[in-house]
């Protein structure tokens, strides 16, 4: 099956990286959890408390409500969390919650003090439901003939416990959504299956940081040192690239040339982790740009992008530091 990733152009981008000078760069970058637990929090136990569902058919396609597959979900949550290397230990129950699934319920107090005591689990994750709403959806595009997809919206439940709190600490319920192509193949059993575990992939990126591809632009040429930084940027060896961009900005009056250089030495920063000095670099490369020129303009576009960075690295350091905020 063929699945539509849907994401938004960033226009801005697209128009800076088309004007003489600009070249665009990715590397991958740590992003926070929405969520924040405490260092204390080592071992967290995964559990299916979601109801059993008849096994999905093979032959058959359902428009309209679909129940998920807990066991696939819970599965699915605790390897990625295990993957991710967050916690010391995640272990998953296979059986322990057999007689006690029933329609998604808060698990009690007791049965919450005995898994963790059983499990060994300072925190338990409880999947209590997941939910799969299907449809047509007709993708229209430009002189070309409208295609028929699939479309998927899955809403997961999942609860997180503590021993001895007699509510969960946190729900977490996210919609989320998928398009496929629209085939004779399709069926009960791939929406099911696909949807709990791209439900697991989501959950574990709202609870561990995780790494996404980040994309940003620098300029390149119009001086030999320029382009020789430009080549250590490449070759990811962002300290004599660092310290090229620096000598250029010390050494110009002012100008392009210095405007540039001080916009190179924010994105080192940002790469580096170090978001305070980027942001102080990417002030400088607007003061040193003349009004209205590509250089302003680029300037303007990346300082909202470090102002947003800023406020998720701080939340990011509450979460790296059972690590020694250690992002590698």
């Amino acid at each position: 099956m063929k699945k539509y990733m849907i994401a938004g152009i960033v226009l801005a981008a697209t128009m800076l990286v088309s004007c003489g000078g600009l070249q665009s760069f990715s590397f991958d970058q740590l992003h926070p959890a929405d969520v924040t637990f405490p260092e204390q929090v080592r071992t967290v136990a995964v559990v299916n408390h979601a109801p059993s569902i008849p096994s999905p058919k093979k032959t058959l396609l359902t428009l309209g409500k679909l129940d998920g597959d807990g066991k696939v979900l819970a599965e699915g949550l605790a390897g990625g969390l295990a993957d991710s290397r967050y916690f010391n230990q995640v272990v998953i129950s296979d059986s322990i919650l057999t007689q006690e699934r029933t329609g998604g319920e808060l698990l009690s107090q007791a049965v919450v003090d005995s898994l963790s005591q059983v499990l060994g689990a300072d925190m338990i994750f409880s999947v209590d439901q997941i939910q799969i709403l299907t449809a047509k959806k007709e993708i229209y595009y430009p002189e070309f003939v409208p295609l028929t997809a699939f479309d998927l919206k899955i809403r997961p439940v999942v609860r997180a416990y503590i021993p001895s709190r007699l509510m969960p600490v946190m729900t977490l319920s996210k919609v989320d959504s998928l398009m496929w192509d629209f085939t004779p193949t399709l069926s009960d059993y791939d929406v099911v299956h696909e949807g709990s575990n791209h439900a697991a992939y989501t959950l574990v990126n709202l609870l561990v940081p995780h790494w996404q591809n980040a994309d940003r632009i620098y300029f390149d040429g119009g001086n030999p040192d320029m382009r020789d930084a430009a080549v250590c940027l490449r070759e990811g060896d962002w300290q004599e690239a660092g310290r090229i961009w620096t000598n250029l900005y010390d050494s110009t009056k002012k100008g392009r040339l210095k405007s540039r250089a001080a916009f190179n030495m924010a994105l080192a920063c940002e790469v580096q982790g170090q978001m305070e000095e980027a942001n102080s670099w990417i002030a400088k490369a607007q003061q040193s740009a003349s009004p209205g020129s590509e250089e302003e303009r680029a300037a303007k576009f990346y300082a909202t992008i470090l102002q947003e960075l800023t406020k998720d690295f701080q939340r990011l350091n509450l979460q790296m530091r059972r690590f020694g905020n250690n992002f590698n």
